[in-house]
């Protein structure tokens, strides 16, 4: 079942950056929206299993490269829009 009550948009947006000193600029990024589903997808018994993986994004890149990823949640009728919810960098690429 789809409790589309939840949300009214989700998307990852994944991020390539250049580790710099200060603010690390992004190389490359890619939005993967189709998040939305799979958050409110459960079964007749309620159970969700949120699961998800995204596609892949590929830039050569050096070895002072970061991984990032930020996820854009908009709640179902709260009239925010989407909001930003940043995660720390990983330092494999």
């Amino acid at each position: 079942m789809d409790d589309t009550t939840i949300f009214d948009g989700v998307k990852l947006r994944v991020q390539v950056k250049q580790s710099r000193e200060g603010t690390d600029p992004v190389v490359v990024e890619r939005d993967f929206p189709g998040l939305e589903a799979r958050l409110e997808d459960s079964t007749s018994s309620g159970a969700c299993s949120g699961t998800y993986r995204t596609a892949t994004i590929s830039h050569r890149a050096g070895p002072s490269a970061l991984g990032d990823s930020v996820l854009f949640l908009d709640w179902h009728g709260d009239g925010r829009g989407y909001q930003r919810h940043d995660y720390t960098a990983s330092p494999t690429v």
